[in-house]
C-alpha cells in the first residue's frame, strides 16, 4: 500500500471532496482519481460514494479511516 495513496484517501474523506483534495495536495483531480482508484483496486473495495450530493465514504471507506488516521 503506498504511503501516498493512503494519505490521498484521508484528505478526501476529511474534505469530502476530491477537488478540494487535488487543490490541497496541489495535484489535479484526475490524479487524485487515480491514487483512489489504485487504492481501491489494491484493496479490492469501494471506498467512496460519488454522486451530485458529494463524496461519501462507503462503510468499507469509514472501517478504513481510523487505520488511515494513525
Amino acid at each position: 500500500m503506498r504511503l501516498r495513496n493512503l494519505h490521498t484517501f484521508l484528505t478526501v474523506a476529511r474534505l469530502g471532496s476530491f477537488h478540494s483534495a487535488a487543490t490541497q495536495l496541489h495535484a489535479s483531480q484526475p490524479a487524485i482519481s487515480a491514487r483512489i482508484a489504485a487504492l481501491e483496486d489494491e484493496l479490492n473495495v469501494q471506498l467512496f460514494v460519488r454522486d451530485k450530493r458529494g463524496t461519501h465514504l462507503t462503510p468499507r471507506g469509514t472501517q478504513l479511516l481510523p487505520y488511515a488516521e494513525k
